[in-house]
């Protein structure tokens, strides 16, 4: 598995309850925090942005050529 590096601003209010999270031990760091969060918005939106997906599609399948 490859990784990639990433930056991203947040509100202050945001870094206070991760800041939080991690002195609570509930992660190691900011990067465990955020990759679980990204970890558990995929696998509960995953069905719903398939089927966005598929219906755009189909969308774009039924206009035909114009």
């Amino acid at each position: 598995m490859s990784e990639v590096k990433a930056t991203v601003s947040l509100p202050a209010s945001l870094v206070e309850q991760v800041q939080g999270q991690i002195r609570a031990g509930w992660f190691q760091d900011l990067d465990s925090l955020v990759v679980e969060a990204l970890r558990r918005y995929l696998e509960s939106h995953g069905d719903e942005m398939m089927e966005r997906f598929i219906r755009k599609d189909m969308e774009w399948g039924l206009q035909g050529d114009d």
